[in-house]
């Protein structure tokens, strides 16, 4: 019994180094990327300007959708991709201007599109915080519960977002 706490303490340790590292690396955005460079004026962002940035972030959203649903699966993989990719999509969208992304810009679309990928990244996040744990354990059906209603809102956010980026386009 002695054994199981310094375990979960090392568990524990590991996994805070992993996390600090994949953040630390997750600011790699290559010198390519249209997300870099994007100069803001008071009203924001053009079209031209932002959709070519706006679609490197929904490539990240289209691989995060289906790797988040095989994590809830119990797919180990898949949940370390998602985290990945999550980290990736952040990393674009601070590159992009981070806060910036959420002022009002004169074309009110591309607010809604900003709107939508930050609030699907949010739900992403609640998602990869939530533990899913094995059914044998306790509190196994309120994890997975809350990590489900993670998943339908960032799934509804993607969609409201791709359908908008779409239209754009």
């Amino acid at each position: 019994m002695h054994m199981a706490a310094p375990r979960k303490h090392w568990r524990f340790a590991i996994h805070t180094v992993l996390c600090c590292c994949a953040i630390a690396c997750s600011d790699a955005v290559p010198d390519s990327s249209a997300c870099r460079n994007l100069v803001y004026k008071d009203q924001g962002l053009t079209r031209k300007e932002y959709l070519p940035c706006a679609g490197e972030m929904m490539a990240v959203l289209d691989e995060l959708e289906p790797q988040t649903r095989a994590a809830l699966r119990g797919d180990s993989k898949a949940r370390a991709d998602g985290e990945a990719s999550l980290h990736r999509l952040q990393s674009l969208m601070r590159v992009a201007g981070g806060r910036n992304l959420l002022e009002r810009w004169n074309d009110r679309s591309l607010t809604d599109l900003n709107v939508d990928i930050n609030n699907a990244v949010t739900h992403y996040q609640a998602f990869y915080m939530v533990r899913i744990l094995d059914e044998s354990q306790a509190y196994a059906a309120q994890s997975r519960t809350a990590a489900e209603a993670e998943l339908t809102g960032a799934s509804r956010r993607y969609e409201e977002a791709r359908s908008l980026y779409r239209r754009l386009k």
